[in-house]
């Protein structure tokens, strides 16, 4: 059989492939969605990202380099692709040849973002669920494993069963009685309701508001407020801001009344909707909890990303002691090995009949773990690693010693909020107000040296205690409200068809999990190699060698890697932080040259660009030039003829432009593409994937 695997390159897409690779050698073919990347094709992305990865060291162990690469050549096909375009961005003819050669789509993509604006998780994860739906039913027989999450059950708690009524859910239909639930309504309405949010940006009360933040802003900034270019620069990004914030509040507030903790879940249940409504489709919806280290494949302990589990541990190494939570609440946590086998043991049901509409993937109705266990291992592993460091002789024995000590304890948010990091944040605040106060006005250079240091130290204070409290809050309706008991009775079912001597092709025993030794030596010691370097990436000092570079990419790209966690470009307007992390620089940079690449730009090409001042000006000058073109800036006051005529005179083959400058300059699109000019704003320039 041929499958399609739509997000490979993700932390449970990179398993099931390598999985399937392994257990199923012989499958006719794999085709994977992957973008183009930093100045590379699909091809080489997939390469290095996906099969260099560890995930495939067991293929490599077991076949050999040479082998696994001929494997990989003959049964894996890269293609690129975009779930947010039509024919998932590929032209008819591409789309359709893809369509007839495959058996069953994956679809694991997306990004889990708790609460972003709400029209870019409705773009992401609802209309690419679409897309792909449409993009299925150009098959010969249209078969779709839809990978979505446990949690779209939103704030309830009790058993949650795989065979409540998908079409129509959502979770106050207890309290909200009579009220009825459209999918395709909620996608109007919320369009809507992100037209109407633009529209009141314009209103000349919030404009003067917007403008009088402009102001202080630029104050902050040292340039001029009375100058009418900043102005106009400075409210056009505090208008854009509002918007934003606008509408990750309003989406916020729309998916709690219905009954979701945020709007990723609400996304995702209208997600599922789509999927259950949709006809003359084989299709089944899976669900996993939460998705953590794999248990046995590849290998004990395997993790990525920036996993559910990890800011908790990585806080509580870190002295946070305390942890708010409900004891008897399940934290239901399942190896991403076993979700990738129930991803294929449902496949492969869906190759031969209709499977149950519903798999749900968890461990707590057959193995619960709950948050007292949770945070008792929590706290052996706190004790045993600062053991460790102080009989190695790592850092200060005396205090490795010391902490080694300090249980980790359990309270009750309320607890938590009255005596814990809360207090502490209030109690910096009130300090910061108070230095302030005392700050001298008449000059004084010492004592308000002394007073910025001072505050400076208490405002850190501030900041992290702030992290700490937004981290638990997030994770508040997992850990301390909604007492989940996910039913998984449909997998063992599944399970129960397949041969014992083949069960291992596709496990699943959440079962006979040892939660201790899961935890102490497979997921506590996983992550601390995998993932909490990440995270201590945020408190390492900064590099201070100083290196030459030989371009400019080199620089950036190095950068990058060096200082990914860190701040490469901030924004502070009206209490409102826009920033980006040097990873999220390159990130978006490498999505501007993977975009350019695929439309034809080359090396050597050239590409003006014309923009205010703004984060995504510095992003697109390093796109083109990862793309391997050659960027010409243009000064933001040029004509429409004075663009044009730099355009030909400079053989240029492509112009990357912000909306407000192209607004500006009408009918230049039309012009510039009449002489063979392709013009790409920014908004398609960076439009999630």
């Amino acid at each position: 059989k041929s499958i399609f695997i739509m997000g490979s390159t993700g932390f449970l897409g990179k398993v099931c492939l390598a999985m399937l690779l392994d257990s199923f050698p012989n499958i006719r073919r794999v085709y994977v969605m992957v973008r183009a990347g930093s100045g590379t094709t699909s091809e080489k992305r997939f390469h290095k990202d996906v099969v260099g990865s560890p995930v495939f060291d067991p293929l490599r162990e077991r076949f050999g380099e040479a082998t696994l690469e001929g494997l990989v050549a003959e049964k894996v096909r890269v293609v690129g692709g975009d779930i947010t375009h039509d024919n998932l961005g590929y032209s008819d003819e591409e789309a359709q040849a893809i369509a007839q050669d495959i058996d069953i789509i994956i679809n694991s993509s997306g990004k889990v973002t708790f609460n972003p604006a709400l029209d870019q998780s409705l773009r992401t994860n609802v209309n690419g669920t679409k897309n792909v739906l449409a993009f299925a039913k150009r098959m010969k027989v249209p078969r779709l494993v839809h990978v979505s999450t446990c949690f779209v059950a939103g704030n309830k708690s009790g058993p949650i069963w795989e065979n409540v009524p998908v079409e129509g859910y959502f979770p106050r239909q207890d309290d909200l009685e009579g009220a009825s639930f459209s999918a395709e309504q909620e996608i109007a309405d919320c369009a809507n309701l992100a037209e109407r949010v633009r529209e009141e940006a314009k209103d000349s009360v919030l404009s003067a508001e917007l403008r009088l933040a402009a102001r202080v802003r630029l104050r902050e900034e040292g340039r001029d407020p009375d100058n009418d270019r900043y102005q106009r620069l400075a409210q056009a990004r505090e208008r854009k801001n509002w918007v934003r914030s606008r509408l990750t509040d309003l989406g916020i507030e729309r998916a709690e009344r219905w009954g979701w903790p945020n709007i990723y879940c609400y996304a995702k249940s209208l997600a599922e909707q789509l999927v259950a409504a949709e006809e003359g489709i084989v299709r089944t919806i899976i669900r996993p909890s939460i998705v953590e280290s794999s248990l046995s494949f590849p290998f004990p302990g395997w993790n990525e990303g920036f996993t559910t589990s990890a800011p908790i541990i990585f806080l509580a190494l870190k002295g946070q002691n305390i942890v708010p939570c409900s004891q008897k609440l399940i934290l239901d946590i399942i190896p991403v090995d076993y979700v990738s086998g129930g991803v294929l043991m449902a496949a492969a049901q869906a190759m031969v009949e209709q499977p149950p509409l519903v798999y749900q993937l968890a461990s707590g109705d057959a193995n619960p773990l709950r948050m007292q266990q949770m945070v008792t291992l929590l706290g052996l592993h706190k004790r045993e690693h600062f053991q460790k460091k102080a009989d190695e002789g790592e850092g200060n024995s005396v205090l490795n010693e010391a902490i080694a000590r300090m249980e980790v304890q359990t309270k009750t948010f309320e607890e938590f909020e009255r005596s814990s990091v809360p207090m502490f944040r209030r109690m910096a605040e009130r300090t910061t107000r108070f230095l302030d106060k005392l700050r001298p006005s008449w000059g004084g250079p010492t004592v308000a040296d002394i007073l910025d240091r001072a505050k400076s130290r208490v405002e850190r204070v501030e900041q992290v205690t702030k992290g700490v409290e937004d981290v638990f809050e997030m994770y508040r309706p997992f850990i301390g409200e909604n007492h989940y008991v996910f039913r998984c009775d449909n997998v063992r079912a599944a399970q129960e068809r397949v041969p014992p001597e083949e069960r291992h092709l596709a496990p699943w025993a959440p079962d006979t999990l040892d939660w201790h030794h899961y935890m102490m030596r497979v997921h506590f010691e996983g992550l601390h190699k995998w993932v909490l370097p990440e995270l201590e990436a945020d408190f390492a000092a900064q590099p201070k060698h100083v290196y030459t570079y030989n371009h400019l990419v080199e620089l950036f790209e190095t950068s990058s890697k060096l200082h990914a966690t860190r701040v490469a470009m901030r924004m502070e307007r009206g209490g409102h932080r826009d920033q980006y992390t040097y990873a999220e620089v390159h990130e978006l940079a490498t999505r501007a040259a993977g975009f350019l690449r695929e439309r034809g730009i080359e090396h050597g090409d050239r590409v003006m660009l014309l923009s205010e001042n703004r984060p995504e000006w510095a992003m697109t000058y390093f796109g083109v030039l990862k793309a391997g073109g050659i960027c010409v800036p243009i000064d933001k006051e040029s004509t429409a003829g004075e663009v044009e005529n730099l355009a030909r005179a400079g053989h240029v083959k492509a112009l990357c432009v912000s909306e407000k400058q192209l607004d500006e300059r009408e009918g230049l699109r039309a012009a510039l593409e009449a002489s063979g000019v392709a013009v790409y704003p920014f908004a398609e320039l960076y439009e999630l994937p």
